[in-house]
């Protein structure tokens, strides 16, 4: 879907000590304030209940809510100053971003994939290398062996 709108994501974090059933009603307010500015929303995605970095306002979790949207640029900062105001909301961040195309999308799993197999082939060759390394210690010669038990048998037990 080609807009001539600016394409805007909005992160927003709500305190982690409200409970999830009463979560609906922060996400309709934030809902409600983008339809009053006319934004076209295209996604809402719930990120779940994070450790936050450093602690807000004595607090240590919270839940990420992400939403995707158009919006004409002189009515952001309308919605900035709502947001502000919600006392539920610890901390919020609005982004200018692009749309990414279908070609994007699928080139960056592409390369996600290429980086999970290097991992995972960085992973074996290091398993490998220290069974080896085990298997060196533990090689002993026959002539070794031999020496070893002519010691034994040599030395007067009681």
């Amino acid at each position: 879907m080609k807009n001539d709108l600016p394409f805007y994501e909005l992160t927003y974090i709500i305190s982690g000590n409200l409970p999830e059933d009463q979560h609906p009603p922060v996400l309709e307010k934030v809902s409600s304030l983008l339809n009053q500015a006319q934004a076209q929303i295209v996604l809402n995605e719930d990120l779940g209940k994070k450790k936050l970095a450093y602690p807000i306002k004595n607090l240590r979790h919270g839940f990420y809510k992400t939403m995707t949207f158009y919006l004409e640029p002189a009515k952001l900062k309308a919605i900035e100053n709502e947001l502000k105001l919600e006392n539920k909301i610890l901390r919020f961040l609005i982004i200018k971003s692009y749309e990414k195309t279908a070609e994007e999308i699928a080139s960056e799993a592409k390369a996600k994939n290429k980086r999970a197999k290097e991992k995972i082939a960085e992973k074996v060759k290091e398993v490998t290398s220290v069974k080896e390394a085990k298997l060196e210690k533990q090689k002993v010669s026959l002539e070794d062996l031999d020496k070893k038990l002519d010691e034994l048998l040599d030395e007067d037990v009681i």
